[in-house]
């Protein structure tokens, strides 16, 4: 008998982790969005109705709500935006809620790894507004979703039972999208920084320099690419168009740093070396 429950137990603990699966009645749910340029993963649970009353009963009214069911709900973004006109730094929060018969407060907070409301405090909001809550179709499951799409926003729209709830969401569309052009740009211009160093390593003065100057048109306001322009002037013997192009590289170098407040620190090296090119 002992040696059939010891066995009974090993086998136990022999089975695999996802053999304990099983089909749950609020199941996981994961809603991915882009709106404009912004990236929006919104996860939670689904739970039903089942013929229950559902807010004000179920759900009580005036108190916080996990926003769904088992784990709290999590909404991520992948850039800064707005919830109700309420600016939101990029990154990952919990949603939860206080529903009320005419409107909820909808509260983002840091306290992403509770399980439901379970340990939640306002010391982790970051942010807090109301909503109107309206009648709307009857959803027999909790569904969450993004509504009315534009290039500048949308609604995040949560329904459940005859209740419906919209959250507008705002997003800067034009500053992302001039940020993504810098940074072509960018790229663009280190590529060709980078094979005209090339070419002038490989003697190819003349290549070089149409490369070059191809870079600094991309971006003039680069120190950096104005003083590969002036070795690049020098390996090609033009000392006195170096010097010149050198200058202008320290100058603008210098300009730059007292911008930002930091130190030109490159500076000793850059005369250094020009005077070698005398």
């Amino acid at each position: 008998m002992k040696k059939w429950i010891l066995g009974a137990a090993m086998l136990t603990l022999a089975l695999p982790t996802n053999a304990q699966e099983l089909p749950q009645p609020s199941p996981n749910a994961t809603v991915m969005q882009r709106i404009g340029l912004t990236d929006f993963t919104l996860t939670y649970s689904r739970p039903e109705t089942r013929g229950r009353t559902i807010f004000g009963d179920l759900v009580p009214y005036n108190e916080v709500w996990r926003t769904g069911a088992n784990a709290c709900t999590k909404i991520s973004a992948t850039t800064d935006f707005t919830m109700n006109g309420n600016e939101v730094k990029a990154g990952e929060y919990a949603l939860f809620t206080i529903p009320r018969e005419e409107d909820w407060t909808i509260i983002l907070s840091t306290q992403t790894n509770l399980w439901g409301n379970s340990g939640y405090s306002e010391d982790g909001d970051v942010l807090r507004f109301n909503v109107r809550a309206q009648k709307g179709d009857f959803d027999d499951s909790f569904t969450m979703g993004f509504q009315s799409l534009s290039t500048k926003g949308g609604y995040l729209v949560l329904e459940w039972a005859d209740t419906e709830v919209s959250i507008n969401l705002g997003v800067d569309s034009e500053s992302e999208s001039a940020k993504n052009v810098a940074r072509a740009l960018s790229d663009a211009n280190r590529a060709y920084r980078n094979a005209a160093s090339y070419y002038s390593d490989q003697g190819d003065h003349e290549k070089a320099l149409k490369t070059i100057e191809t870079a600094v048109e991309l971006d003039p306001q680069s120190w950096y690419t104005q003083w590969v322009k002036a070795e690049i002037l020098h390996a090609s013997g033009d000392n006195k168009a170096a010097l010149k192009q050198g200058k202008l590289a320290v100058d603008m170098g210098q300009k730059y740093y007292d911008s930002v407040g930091g130190t030109f620190t490159y500076r000793a090296g850059l005369e250094k070396d020009m005077k070698g090119w005398k």
